[in-house]
């Protein structure tokens, strides 16, 4: 028995598939749909009798193969299609009282109430509990929409993205943030600071709380959040793991420059920088909710293909209206393209997630495959390109309530993102503009040269400039370094990253003209 049979076993007793075949996989059979391989006597003999497994079978024909189910469906009756076309998108066909006769038979039970089914022709749904009023819905297995939603033609809004009509209060309701300059004028300032010191990484994956707290004083990190407790340094923590999960030799000066800004994107874009050396190396950073990584062996994430399919539906963003990212994740999972990033079967057979009071919840169905793991990954991934200045974010404080009991009430730091909105620099990396202008660093300080010697003083304030003294030189005073050659070119490992050194230098100071006894230095 294959998936798609299971699941239909699951929902159909052997009472409801005869019926079914009874009014339609007869007449398929005999159309030449489905029961190629059954021969006139084993058709004309099934019956009460018959095992469940050979009507599955028939069944999954139908449901397991676009081809057959797009022909079948243009025999159905015009009621039956609208139905079908209204519950694979997760909505619910409404039957008010008066129409109740019109889908359901009844029957008395042996308490003699009176009990509603659906009629034949309606089997193939599932129908709801009545409220007051006598009004039902008919509905489907999430587990069955999943399998033909994307084989009829007809899409709701949400499969693609579109401008948000609630937009408009957002400022008022909302964090926002854009990080386009302050990463951008920054990030060479950034990987100094990670490359500088020991590895900022527990033996718990995470990053050590001194050197989060000094990255973001020293660097002048402005953060998402400061009255979260637990996330008050999560853009700064957020840099550190991207950096984490880069390849080393993407982690220099020569490549994660702003000069470089389009490449580092794209590339990020492509995962072409990830150090793909852990198998699961996405998930333990960004998702590390999800216990159980490291007991799987045979098939690592699908980063590559996963962030494919994320990046080209943000290619549909609109170039200047908001979208919100419930609509996002909707797209994402509707159009069902390399939405996993880690297979199923090993999420259900592996992965876990520790909640607040001791127990190890598991991810049992795909519902919760999307809540817990899709879902969390886009926002994810979003927020890194967020970080990256390609969005800017609105959101609202992480909170998560789709049934896990979890400590801080989130699951994941990025629960919060709400919409998002493409930034100038956005609109150049996915096309809309041909080129872009980099945002003018605006540091209130002077730098000064010495004329007769190796000197630089820092006057006022400039995080940037002094972080970048402090590499190539030795600090005399508190806002005075002194440049050796050997400490201007140390970690310097060729021509060509002396060269990109000697122009940072110069533009520290502002592109002043150089006096002699600096040219000679150079």
């Amino acid at each position: 028995m294959n998936e798609l049979e299971h699941i239909l076993s699951k929902r159909y007793d052997q009472e409801i598939l005869l019926k079914l075949f009874q009014k339609y996989f007869v007449n398929w059979i005999a159309d030449g749909y489905i029961g190629k391989e059954l021969n006139i006597f084993e058709i004309s003999t099934i019956g009460e009798k018959t095992d469940k497994e050979v009507l599955l079978k028939l069944f999954a024909e139908f449901y397991g193969n676009e081809e057959n189910f797009k022909k079948i469906f243009e025999t159905l009756s015009e009621e039956v299609k609208e139905i079908f076309k209204v519950v694979v998108w997760e909505e619910k066909f409404p039957i008010k009282k008066e129409d109740l006769k019109r889908y359901l038979d009844t029957y008395t039970d042996n308490f003699e109430k009176e009990v509603f089914i659906p009629k034949d022709e309606y089997l193939f749904f599932d129908l709801e509990e009545f409220d007051k009023d006598m009004n039902t819905a008919f509905s489907i297995k999430y587990d069955i929409a999943r399998y033909i939603r994307n084989f009829i033609d007809n899409k709701p809004k949400d499969y693609y993205l579109h401008s948000d009509e609630s937009s408009s209060d957002l400022a008022f309701k909302l964090y926002r943030d854009n990080n386009e300059n302050e990463f951008i004028n920054n990030m060479n300032f950034y990987l100094d600071f990670y490359n500088s010191g020991e590895n900022p990484i527990s033996s718990s994956g995470k990053i050590l709380k001194d050197f989060k707290r000094n990255m973001q004083k020293h660097c002048g990190i402005t953060e998402y959040y400061n009255d979260v407790k637990g996330l008050e340094f999560l853009k700064t923590e957020t840099l550190c793991l991207i950096f984490t999960l880069l390849e080393k030799k993407y982690r220099t000066n020569t490549y994660f420059n702003n000069k470089n800004i389009k490449n580092v994107i794209d590339d990020f874009m492509t995962t072409e920088t990830f150090d793909k050396e852990d198998a699961y190396n996405y998930t333990n950073l960004f998702l590390n909710f999800l216990k159980g990584t490291r007991n799987i062996w045979e098939s690592p994430e699908r980063i590559s293909e996963v962030v494919k399919s994320l990046v080209e539906l943000l290619k549909e963003m609109p170039k200047d209206d908001v979208v919100s990212i419930d609509n996002i994740v909707k797209a994402f999972i509707y159009r069902d393209k390399d939405v996993e990033l880690i297979a199923f079967k090993d999420v259900k057979d592996y992965i876990y997630i520790n909640e607040a009071n001791g127990e190890r919840a598991k991810i049992l169905e795909y519902k919760q495959y999307e809540d817990y793991i899709i879902e969390p990954f886009v926002k994810s991934y979003i927020f890194l390109l967020g970080i990256f200045g390609v969005f800017e974010i609105f959101y609202e404080k992480p909170f998560f309530k789709k049934g896990l009991y979890l400590k801080n009430n989130y699951l994941s730091k990025y629960d919060g993102l709400k919409y998002i909105k493409l930034t100038n620099l956005g609109r150049y990396i996915f096309g809309y503009t041909d080129k872009y202008e980099l945002p003018k660093i605006y540091e209130k300080a002077e730098v000064q040269i010495d004329d007769k010697r190796q000197f630089v003083t820092v006057v006022g304030e400039a995080p940037a400039k002094m972080m970048f003294f402090e590499k190539i030189g030795t600090k005399v005073k508190e806002n005075m370094f002194k440049l050796t050659y050997d400490s201007f070119i140390k970690g310097i490992k060729n021509y060509d990253e002396l060269i990109e050194r000697i122009e940072r230098f110069k533009e520290n100071i502002d592109n002043k003209e150089l006096s002699q006894n600096w040219e000679e230095f150079f």
